[in-house]
This record gives structure tokens, sequence and C-alpha cells, in this order.
């Protein structure tokens, strides 16, 4: 008898095997096809933003007058382009990583004494990459730029060295830690990067693809930097599917702000299949405000989300945005479907409030500037 069960064992072992080496070959596929569309996501995202380096640094110009040094003739540009210069100052984030590494040992928290150790990792990382391409590219700083045409070619020259822009770079690696580490302050510290990153626009110091490549350095480095060595290649992945999601949605916003909706056919397309897939996706979400579960983010939440974002993104009738944003979208949904197993963080009803309320607000936000907000930025 157990000689012939014995083979019904080992085809029952084989199966199994087939089954394990179909899931991870289907994995790796969807790990790979998330990947792409994250490189993909981020070379539009660049793309559309390229659309504005010219002219908003033609409107920077016409509101700096030259003294002795230059000087923004618009208040809150003025306070934020010198804020935001002091707080990327390379030893003030320094400092800063210093003071949480000491706090951490002092007090023994392990927590803290690790982000003083990672931030200062982040920074580090993130200022061998940016020099790096900085004198490799050798792209002229927009004082030295007046047209759109420049060659790129490698160069030591000062003033040669725009594109990446390191406060922006050495900002986010430094905010992209912090977030990880301390989720609660994680959008304080990311609004702190993205004003030291508009800053160093407003100071006529880099184009906005400058500091577009700034941040993703910055993130890409920070995500490396927040997780242990071994899981580079996970981490590497992960840094990119947040910078391309990060730039993509800042593409939408600021195309929303500074242009008009496309007319036609083309732009009445574009605001019915936002207006329908947003809705949509807040329809499959109530079951996330009425039902009892509190373990976290679950798949139908996760494609809920993906839907209210690129439902947004269509209202802004741009097709380099809607194509950013899907890009990004695509990717994070399959990374979600290559898991091996639904993620289960619980949470109290209350954090869970607390983060619902806060998507509304953002969407509430979001329709509003759609809205209300077109084409209010003078360039």
């Amino acid at each position: 008898m157990t000689s012939q069960e014995e083979p019904a064992v080992l085809g029952g072992d084989q199966g199994s095997s087939d089954r394990t080496a179909s899931r991870t070959w289907l994995q790796t596929a969807a790990l790979v096809t998330a990947f792409g569309c994250s490189c993909a996501a981020l070379i539009v995202a660049f793309v559309g933003l390229s659309q504005f380096d010219l002219p908003i640094v033609r409107y920077v110009r016409s509101v700096t007058i030259h003294l002795p040094w230059n000087q923004l003739t618009v208040p809150w540009m003025a306070f934020t382009s010198d804020a935001g210069d002091w707080i990327g100052e390379g030893t003030h984030l320094v400092a800063a990583s210093v003071g949480l590494l000491a706090v951490g040992w002092f007090f023994s928290q392990a927590a803290v004494k690790a982000a003083g150790i990672q931030t200062l990792l982040a920074h580090g990382l993130a200022a061998l990459v940016v020099n790096g391409l900085k004198h490799l590219i050798g792209r002229p700083r927009p004082k030295f730029a007046h047209s759109g045409e420049w060659q790129l070619a490698p160069s030591w020259a000062s003033g040669l060295d725009s594109f990446p822009s390191g406060h922006s770079a050495a900002s986010f690696a430094v905010a992209t830690v912090l977030a990880k580490r301390f989720p609660a302050v994680g959008p304080l510290c990311l609004g702190i990067a993205a004003f030291v990153a508009l800053s160093r626009i407003l100071r006529g110091s880099h184009f906005p693809t400058d500091v577009f490549g700034g941040a993703v350095v910055g993130v890409i480095s920070g995500a490396i930097a927040g997780a242990p060595l071994k899981q580079w290649r996970t981490s590497l992945r992960h840094g990119i599917q947040q910078a391309a999601m990060g730039s993509s949605v800042a593409l939408a916003l600021l195309w929303a702000l500074s242009r008009p909706v496309e007319e036609g056919i083309v732009g009445a397309l574009f605001i019915g299949l936002g207006l329908a897939v947003t809705a949509s996706g807040l329809w499959l979400r109530r079951t996330e405000w009425i039902g009892n579960d509190t373990s976290g983010m679950s798949r139908q939440a996760t494609l809920s989300s993906i839907m209210i974002v690129y439902g947004l993104a269509s209202l802004t009738t741009s097709f380099y945005a809607v194509s950013a944003v899907g890009l990004a979208c695509v990717a994070i949904a399959f990374n979600r479907a290559a898991a091996r197993e639904e993620e289960q963080h619980h949470h109290t009803r209350t954090w869970l409030v607390m983060r619902e309320s806060a998507l509304l607000g953002a969407v509430m936000l979001a329709l509003l500037i759609l809205y209300d907000g077109r084409s209010i930025l003078p360039f």
C-alpha cells in the first residue's frame, strides 16, 4: 500500500513545486513591469516639467531687481527664497542629523539614533550622486541660459552645474528617511523639502527640471539609506516608485495652476473620464467608511486610491500629467499584485477616521484647484 501511495505523494510535491515556481515567475514579472512603469513615469514627468523651465525663469527674472545682490520684489517669493536656501544648506542638514543622533544617544532612543545615522548616510549618498551628475552633464544655470538652446557636456566650470539641484537632493534625502522612520511627521518633512526645492527656483539658481532631478536623487538615496544594505534592490525600486508618483502629482498640480483647460473633444473626453473614475473610486471606498475592518490598506482601498488619483489627474486635461500619473498608478498596482500576502497592519478607528478625512480633504482641495484655480500662476 505504501509503495503504491509514494508516486501520488511525489506527484503532489512536484505539482506544489510547479505552482510555487509559477507564482515566483509571475511575481518577478509584476515587479519588473512596475519598475519599468515607474521609470517611464519619471521620464514623462521630466518632459512635462521641462515645458515650464524657460517660462518660470523668465517670470522670476521679471520680478527680480539687480542690486549688488539679486532681490525679489514679491515679498512671499523673497521670504521663500531666503528661508528655503537657509534650511537646505548642507551644514544645517548635517547639524540636524547630528542633533538627532545626540538626542537618541543621550535619551537611549534607538529609533531617533537610527534616524540620525540614516539621514547622514542619505545626505552623503545624495551628495555623491549629485556632484557626479552636475559635472558630467554640465548644464548652465538660469542666469547663463537666455534661450532654450545650450550644449550639455562634462565640465568643471562654475555656473555649468545646474542639474540636479544639490539643496533639493539633500533635503529630500533627509526628509525621506524621517518620513519612513516617523510616519506621523512624514508629510511635514516632505513639505519642507518641497519648500526648499521651490526656493531654489525662485532664487534663480535652478530650472524646475533641476529641482525635479534633485528630488528624485534625494528620494532614492533616502529610500536606500533608510533600509538594510542587503535590501538595496528593493529599496531602489520603492524609491523610484515614490519619486515617480510624487513627481507626477507635482506636474499635474503645476499644470492645473498654470494652464487653462484643454478645449474641444480631447478636453471633454479627459474631463468625462476624470469625473467618472474619481466618482467610481470614491464609491469603491465607501466600505472604508461604513465597515468595521481596521486592518489598514486592503487591496480594494488601494485600488480606490489609484482610481481617485488618476481621475483627478485626468481633470487637468494634460496629456503629460495623465500619462505620468497613469504610469505611476500602474506601477503601484503591479507592486501590490506582486505582494505575497495581504498587508495586515491594524490601526485604531480614530487613526482610520483621520486618514479618510485627510483623503477627502485632499480630494476637495484638488477639485477646488481644478475648478477655481486654473491658470492663476503668471506664466
